[in-house]
């Protein structure tokens, strides 16, 4: 081989190599199989809140979901069907066909712009106003609607029928409301039917890259996640560990940590930072989320501090988090270091009882190298499944012990009032469930 050849092959396996790496890395994916829940029906939890609170959820990332694409979930105790409609904009609608019950999310094809096709029979129905429509001029399909006379003994009426009529008229569907925001799209899900209470928050990451989304499932209730945030002690004990192969004796996380909601009054005050540089980071962050009047009330904020022990002598000042949960379900974390920052994104979707997606989406500087900052997604992720272990065993309490005394147990006691608030019908809305589970 002469070394004309050489010059062009090299480059080209160079060329070969950072392609394979960047279509690797560039976007990078962790994914979890979904657990087969066993630990979910052997595991008794005690007498818990409701499992499905009232707020904003994440529904999908906008790229998960092209032109006339259509999805089905489960999402809260809902079956729900949803999709990008040909005039772009995103629906969500109850899955289930009124005519004969089908799947309008497995099968269902997009029709009119905004109508969803029922796979079954082809009815079609608004995305916007729920309506069952006959063509693309939206006009209303007339119907008549029947029932069981008595569907649990399966006795006729007096005049010997098994199906009466109820009523005859437009049928619809319940729609869902969507929010579409920086790539995100969120649905908004209230067991009363109460209207938002306020607007997901636009995040302040603009000069910070999407790198990469972690997905993994826990086995408990949903408020022992974004519980962790407020629960001081156990950072000591959960996430002293800087690595699985860096004993604690040598190196560890050591947290300093502060949480309270948004609203309590002289907020800035209580949270202030002793460091100029990281006190100023923290209140144009503060001054972003802080702006939205409607979302104080339903926002709590902490601020960690996690420094480096070595040999428990000798500390390092490592990072500063300053995180804000918004509603029951959304968490955003900001990480800032001598180094890099990142912006982490927690979202939890309820797809049963006792059983949680998990989703955290990276966002880092640019300058860093792909293969980093999948590290540091891979490192995000493990904090997360360090507390796995201990969830997917623990029981949830009506009735817990605290120590007022200490520092901790107040903070925790304070958050869990605040998330109270997102339970309003959930109760009720659970009895009332249907148990159409094949």
């Amino acid at each position: 081989m002469d070394s004309l050849q050489l010059e062009i092959i090299i480059p080209l396996c160079f060329i070969a190599l950072y392609y394979i790496y960047y279509k690797k890395f560039r976007f990078f994916v962790i994914e979890e199989k979904p657990k087969q829940n066993i630990i979910r029906h052997k595991q008794i939890r005690g007498k818990c809140p409701p499992s499905y609170p009232n707020g904003w959820f994440r529904l999908c990332r906008s790229a998960e979901l092209k032109i006339g694409q259509v999805e089905e979930i489960k999402l809260a105790g809902r079956h729900i069907a949803y999709y990008r409609g040909t005039d772009k904009v995103v629906y969500a609608v109850a899955a289930y066909c009124p005519h004969m019950g089908a799947n309008l999310g497995i099968g269902g094809q997009v029709k009119f712009k905004s109508c969803i096709e029922c796979p079954f029979h082809g009815w079609a129905f608004d995305g916007k106003t729920g309506l069952c429509v006959n063509s693309e001029k939206l006009d209303p399909k007339i119907v008549s609607t029947y029932c069981y006379n008595n569907i649990e003994k399966m006795n006729p009426n007096q005049k010997g029928e098994y199906l009466q009529k109820v009523e005859e008229g437009e049928i619809k569907i319940k729609t869902y409301l969507i929010r579409e925001i920086k790539g995100m799209v969120y649905i908004w899900l209230h067991c009363n039917e109460d209207k938002p209470w306020y607007e997901p928050m636009v995040e302040k990451c603009d000069h910070l890259q999407l790198r990469g989304e972690s997905i993994n499932y826990i086995n408990c209730h949903i408020q022992e996640f974004p519980e962790n945030g407020a629960d001081i002690r156990h950072f000591d004990y959960i996430h002293a560990s800087v690595s699985d192969f860096i004993p604690t004796w040598l190196v560890k996380f050591k947290w300093n940590m502060k949480s309270m909601p948004a609203n309590e009054p002289d907020f800035y005050k209580k949270m202030e930072h002793p460091k100029e540089k990281i006190r100023n980071y923290q209140k144009q962050l503060f001054d972003h989320y802080l702006s939205n009047k409607e979302l104080r009330p339903r926002m709590n904020v902490l601020c960690l501090d996690g420094s480096l022990m070595f040999f428990n002598r000798w500390k390092i000042n490592a990072l500063y988090i300053t995180g804000f949960q918004m509603g029951p379900a959304t968490i955003q974390l900001y990480i800032l270091s001598s180094l890099f920052e990142v912006f982490y994104k927690q979202a939890l979707q309820p797809v049963d009882k006792f059983n949680q997606k998990v989703f955290l989406t990276l966002h880092i500087n640019s300058y860093l190298p792909y293969w980093l900052s999948a590290y540091i997604l891979s490192g995000g992720l493990r904090q997360i499944i360090s507390d796995v272990s201990v969830w997917d065993n623990k029981i949830f309490a009506d009735k817990s012990c605290y120590n007022l005394k200490g520092d901790a147990d107040p903070v925790l006691m304070r958050w869990r009032q605040w998330y109270s608030q997102f339970y309003e019908g959930s109760r009720e809305f659970e009895q009332k469930l249907d148990s159409l589970e094949w």
